[in-house]
This record gives C-alpha cells, structure tokens and sequence, in this order.
C-alpha cells in the first residue's frame, strides 16, 4: 500500500483526501510501501500512537513528532533495525538500511516544522 507522510496544512486541518495527488506538495514529508501494520510497528518501536480519522488517514502523535525532531541519528538507526524485526515484515526481505533511510528522510523532512504529522494510505 503506498502510504505518504504529510505535515498539518496551514489551516490546521488535514482535509479528506480521495488520494495522495490532493496533498499539497509543500506539505510531504515522504513515504513508501507500507502496511497500517508496518506503520503500526513503527509507532511502537517510538512508543507512541496514532488516531484513525478514517480508513485511509491517520494523526500521529505529538510525541511521535516531538521525538522524530530531535532524535540522533544513531538512535534513529536503532530504531529502524528494530522496526525491521517486527511481525509484519515476516515473509518479506525487510532492509534495515533500507527502513532507515526511510527514517532519515522523514526526521530530515520534518525537521523544520513543528505541526502534526499524517499518514495517508492509498
């Protein structure tokens, strides 16, 4: 499923988007092909939490966000080899490198801003 991370829009809402293409530009953080429970696992391994707003939208956490902007890279390293022994990846040829790299673009993305973080499943 390709999921894309996007920061809160300027008037605070996140809007009801029917795809990815309706998310402003300026507002993507990244993304990937991801499960709910790959994502699910992610937030875990942070220990944080989500809430569904619908089926293909979730917001994030404040502390996923709070911890995401001030993480070291080395942490956030250790993060993604963890997140790449979770269950969901079982049957897959999950890449710690890979879900690191993945980490590192959405920390360096996200670094500037101080607003919500979604994620929207497509």
């Amino acid at each position: 499923m390709n999921v894309t991370f996007f920061s809160e829009l300027e008037d605070g809402s996140s809007n009801n988007f029917s795809t990815s293409k309706e998310i402003p530009e300026d507002s993507i953080l990244g993304g990937g092909d991801f499960t709910k429970d790959n994502i699910g696992e992610l937030l875990s391994c942070f220990r944080s939490g989500h809430s569904t707003e619908s089926d293909n939208l979730w917001l994030l956490s404040t502390s996923f966000s709070e911890t995401l902007s001030t993480i070291d890279d080395d942490s956030l390293k250790g993060v993604a080899t963890h997140w790449a022994e979770e269950s969901s990846w079982g049957g897959t040829d999950a890449n710690e490198n890979e879900l690191a790299n993945h980490l590192f673009e959405l920390k360096c993305a996200y670094s500037s801003s101080s607003k919500r973080i979604w994620v929207f499943f497509e």
